[in-house]
């Protein structure tokens, strides 16, 4: 028995909703920006924040 393939999440810009196509470094060809992402939760983030306003994880780096 096969197991069933994994479903990837899609990730959208949150500034213009276009499909971001490569998920391990986001950057929207559209608005032409890196867009950063939680490891944990991977809701977008802005850029100044240590911890994640969505789920509390920290920021690193």
């Amino acid at each position: 028995m096969t197991k069933p393939k994994e479903k990837k999440e899609r990730l959208c810009c949150p500034y213009c909703d276009v499909e971001i196509m490569a998920a391990d470094f986001p950057y929207c060809q559209a608005c032409r920006i890196t867009i950063f992402y939680c490891p944990k939760c991977r809701k977008p983030l802005p850029r100044e924040k240590r911890f994640c306003p969505h789920c509390g994880a920290e920021i690193k780096g």
